[in-house]
C-alpha cells in the first residue's frame, strides 16, 4: 500500500482567501517522549519533488525529516559578494571614465572583472565569396585555383611534383654552395690560360706559314 502524500507547505505571503485557511497544516512524525531528539542533517538523494495542482507548481518534500519546502535545496546558493563586488568596480569605473554608470554595462572594458587579462579575445573566420557562408579554416583559399597551383595538380598525374621540387631545391643549394666555395686562380693558373690561347692562336694560323 502506497504511502499518504504530504500536503505542501503553506505560502510565505499572507492571504485572507478562505482556500489558504483550509490548507492542512505540516504534519510531522511525532516521536515518543522517552527517546532523546536526534539531528538529521538531510541529503540531496532524501529530497522528492512533488507536484501540488492546488498551487500548480512542484514542492520538495524530505523522506527523511517530512520537511516541506517550495525552494529547490538541490540549487546551488547564489553568491552575491562577488556580483557585488564587480559593479562597485565598474560603477567606480564608469565614473572615472565619465560614461553613465547605468550604461556600463554596454562598455566590455568596464563590465569585464578586474583581474581578468587585458589581451582581448579574437578569432578569425573564412566565407564564401558566392554564398556568404562560413568556410572551415583547412578549406581552399582563393590560391587553389593560381595557374602554378593548377599545373602542379595536373602535373601530379604523371611525376611525383613534391619530389621533383625538392630535388631541384637541393640541387640549387649545393650549385650556390659550391659556387661560394670556388677559389681565385692562381698565377700558374693565369699563365698556363695564356699559353693555351697562345698556342690556339699559332694553330689557327699555321696555314699561312705553309
Amino acid at each position: 500500500m502506497a504511502s499518504p502524500t504530504p500536503p505542501p507547505p503553506e505560502q510565505p505571503e499572507t492571504s485572507t482567501t478562505p482556500e489558504k485557511a483550509s490548507e492542512p497544516p505540516t504534519s510531522t512524525p511525532e516521536e515518543p517522549s522517552s527517546a532523546e531528539p536526534t539531528v538529521v542533517t538531510p541529503t540531496n538523494g532524501d529530497w522528492q519533488a512533488i507536484f501540488s495542482p492546488q498551487h500548480n507548481t512542484y514542492y520538495f518534500y524530505n523522506t527523511v525529516t517530512a520537511q516541506t519546502t517550495w525552494e529547490n535545496p538541490l540549487l546551488p546558493q547564489p553568491q552575491s559578494q562577488p556580483e557585488a563586488a564587480a559593479s562597485s568596480s565598474s560603477y567606480d569605473a564608469a565614473l572615472a571614465a565619465g560614461i553613465d554608470p547605468s550604461l556600463a554595462y554596454l562598455d566590455p572594458a568596464l563590465s569585464a572583472p578586474a583581474g581578468s587579462s587585458s589581451a582581448a579575445y579574437t578569432s578569425t573566420a573564412k566565407f564564401n565569396a558566392r554564398t556568404g557562408r562560413f568556410t572551415a579554416n583547412d578549406a581552399r583559399d582563393p590560391t587553389h585555383m593560381s595557374e602554378y597551383e593548377r599545373a602542379k595538380r595536373m602535373s601530379e598525374f604523371y611525376f611525383d611534383v613534391g619530389a621533383w621540387e625538392s630535388q631541384r631545391d637541393q640541387q640549387q643549394q649545393e650549385e650556390e654552395a659550391e659556387g661560394k666555395k670556388r677559389k681565385r686562380p692562381s698565377k700558374k693558373d693565369l699563365d698556363r690560360f695564356k699559353e693555351q690561347k697562345r698556342l690556339k692562336k699559332i694553330a689557327k694560323t699555321a696555314w699561312l706559314r705553309t
